[in-house]
Order: structure tokens, then C-alpha cells, then sequence
């Protein structure tokens, strides 16, 4: 394991504390209350829930890849004939963008055993033209912060019950997490070229890690009640093939609140990322992206201590067509220069949504999102959160 600073091993025990915490006052007469999908006709339920597979071309602009073009699919299918069983999914998409990068991407969530065990799995490689400014919360604009990286990456996770005969809702499991990082030009980055920080000529992470949840979402694709809560830990060390030591701490907290109507519903995100030890530049806790703090550069600001927080308004207003409008606050820092209210981000934004899949109420979404001094459009497939 790494070793830590005085103060780390005292955030880590603080950290698992606080989530095991949130975990149990969550979970606690969770397994009294029944399943919201109880209440619907089970034979009207079993009819609609079929495989389904949908393709579609797109072409999208985000701050990070500039235009692309692409095609990507998404299959939803049950792993059996249950009624409580919740949709499984598998997408796959590729993509290839004017300023030459390319991404190709694969992720799968499989429900199984009345929703008692989940398996997710994500993978991915490409080239891509990234940026980084520095470490801190204050680092300036440089027209030198491009950097050239090809990455492969994998994700894998098995979650299941944590006691036999316990609520479905509340899972406990294993993560394995890979990433090769190779920097394949650093062009003009001062950071880079002087090997001034960990990870400056890139390298392999890989860690094993645990992970505890506990989901009340009605549904999947798009919740109108209930909650997700997730805490992980990721050890990444040479006797699982890093070549980095250090370690990853995450809280990500969902709660969805229906407002009169089941199309209706006010999404709230509390978000926390920290990382302790020998962490290269390119996995310390980023700020921005396309799920939360959008309008930012993914890694705009980057430190060891990352929080964040969003809600965010969704509603359908005409057939399969509808709109989001968030708002979301986030800052990075660490022990030597701590976050301050002085130096908090904003992200302000709107967007549309298109029912793609009308059964299972899977979007698609077109973003837009403004911060401090910037802006980012996004495309993607489901909600943000």
C-alpha cells in the first residue's frame, strides 16, 4: 500500500466512516418498503420487456475532442422473466473527430438473480489531444497545455448482497481497474517536457479495489424516486501491476425527487474524489467533463481533493422531446492550499433530450454548459447522472 502523509490515513478512516455511515442510515427499513414496480400489472410488465437493439449516427462537439463524427448502438434486454428484474444494457460506439483522435468504447451492465448480483464492465482505447494546465485550483490559461495520449482502459466491477437474505437494493463488491497511458507527443507542455510531475511520460495504473451501493431508483434509464449511493476504494501498487502507488477514494451520492409527474423530476448529485500518494498527473480527481461541472475541460483543474455538487430540473414537453436546465458547484485542492469559497467553480447550462428508447426511457442529450470564463457543448447517450 502507499505510503501517506500524516494526514491522509486520517481522510481515508474519516472518508470510510462518513460512507459506511450514509450507507447504513440509507439502507435502514429499506427491505419494508416494497418494490415501486410491484404496483404494476405483472403480465403488461413481462409483455414489453424484450430485447432491443438501437443504432444511430452521430456527429457531436465537446471541448475535448472539438467535431466528430460517429455511430454508436445501445441493446437492452433482461436476463430473465422476472418482473422486478431491472433492464440490462450493453453500448458500444466509435468515433472520429477533425482534429484526428478516435475513440472506440464498450460498456455492459447486467442485472441478474432478481437483481442480486450486478456485473459492469467498461472498455475503451484512443488517441487523444488532451490538455493539462497544472495542479491547483488557480492554474492560468496556456495556449502550451496540449498533449498528445493514447489510452486503453478497463473497468470491472461484480457487486452482490452483502448477507444472504438481505434487500437487493444494498450490494457490497470488487472493482478492477486498468489504464495504460501513453504519451505519445507532448508537444509545447512545460509540465510534460520538464518531467515536472508524476506520470509526466505516462505509464500503467492498476488496482483492485471495494465498492458498496445502495440503489432505490424505480428505474434505470430514467429515475423518477429513489436514490443511488456508491462509495469506492481503489488500491493501485506494484503487486497488482502499477506502476504507480497511490490510492482513490470516491463518494457519489444521487437522490431523485418525482415533481407531480412521472416525466417530471429534480435530480440532485453530491460528488467527492480524492486520491493519496504517488498519483501521476493524469489520474488525480478532475474537474469538468460531460456528467458534472459541465462547461469545463475534463482535468481544467486537477487535484488530489475534488468536490462537486449539481441538480439539475428534467422534463418531457412535447411526445418523446424534452429539456434539462442545471446548475452545479465544484473546487479542487489539497492539504498545502485547501479549497476556499474564494476560488468555488459554477456551472450553469441547459439541454434537449430525445426519447430514444420509449420503452425504457433511454435519452439522448445535446447539453450545453458555461463556467467561469467558458463553455462546452455536449452529446451523449442517457443522463448526465
Amino acid at each position: 500500500m502507499t505510503r501517506m502523509d500524516n494526514y491522509q490515513p486520517c481522510l481515508a478512516v474519516s472518508l470510510t466512516v462518513v460512507a459506511m455511515g450514509i450507507f447504513l442510515v440509507a439502507t435502514a427499513g429499506a427491505a419494508s418498503e416494497p418494490d415501486s414496480t410491484q404496483a404494476l400489472v405483472k403480465t403488461d410488465l413481462l409483455r414489453t420487456r424484450t430485447t432491443r437493439i438501437n443504432v444511430y449516427p452521430y456527429a457531436f462537439y465537446t471541448p475535448e475532442t472539438q467535431l466528430a463524427f460517429g455511430v454508436g448502438g445501445i441493446a437492452t434486454f433482461y436476463t430473465a422473466r422476472e418482473f422486478q428484474l431491472k433492464p440490462s444494457k450493453a453500448t458500444l460506439s466509435g468515433y472520429y473527430t477533425t482534429n484526428d483522435q478516435y475513440k472506440i468504447s464498450l460498456g455492459t451492465a447486467i442485472f441478474f438473480a432478481r437483481n442480486r448480483y450486478l456485473a459492469t464492465g467498461d472498455f475503451s482505447y484512443g488517441l487523444f489531444v488532451d490538455k493539462f494546465w497544472g495542479i491547483g485550483n488557480e492554474t492560468p490559461d496556456s495556449e502550451n497545455a496540449p498533449y498528445t495520449t493514447k489510452v486503453g482502459a478497463i473497468f470491472l466491477n461484480l457487486q452482490a448482497p452483502p448477507l444472504i437474505g438481505s434487500s437487493n437494493t444494498r450490494k457490497i463488491g470488487v472493482i478492477f481497474d486498468f489504464r495504460n497511458t501513453d504519451i505519445a507527443n507532448k508537444k509545447s507542455n512545460p509540465f510534460l517536457l520538464a518531467d515536472a510531475v508524476t506520470g509526466s511520460n505516462g505509464g500503467l495504473s492498476s488496482g483492485l479495489g471495494v465498492i458498496m451501493s445502495f440503489d432505490t431508483r424505480d428505474q434505470v434509464f430514467f429515475p423518477n424516486r429513489g436514490g443511488l449511493y456508491e462509495f469506492q476504494a481503489i488500491f493501485y501498487m506494484k503487486a497488482t501491476g502499477s506502476d504507480f502507488d497511490f490510492n482513490r477514494y470516491t463518494i457519489d451520492l444521487r437522490q431523485y425527487l418525482r415533481l407531480g409527474h412521472p416525466d417530471r423530476v429534480l435530480a440532485m448529485q453530491l460528488f467527492a474524489d480524492f486520491a493519496a500518494g504517488n498519483t501521476p498527473f493524469f489520474e488525480l480527481p478532475a474537474l469538468g467533463g460531460a456528467e458534472i461541472m459541465r462547461g469545463y475541460f475534463t482535468g481544467r483543474y486537477r487535484d488530489k481533493n475534488y468536490l462537486a455538487g449539481q441538480v439539475e430540473l428534467r422534463s418531457y414537453f412535447w411526445g418523446r422531446l424534452g429539456g434539462v436546465a442545471f446548475a452545479g458547484l465544484g473546487e479542487v485542492g489539497r492539504r498545502d492550499k485547501p479549497m476556499s469559497l474564494d476560488t468555488v467553480k459554477y456551472s450553469l447550462g441547459c439541454g434537449l433530450r430525445f426519447k430514444f428508447n420509449q420503452e425504457e426511457k433511454v435519452n439522448l442529450r445535446a447539453d450545453f454548459g458555461w463556467g467561469k470564463d467558458t463553455s462546452g457543448v455536449y452529446f451523449g447517450l442517457e443522463e448526465a447522472f
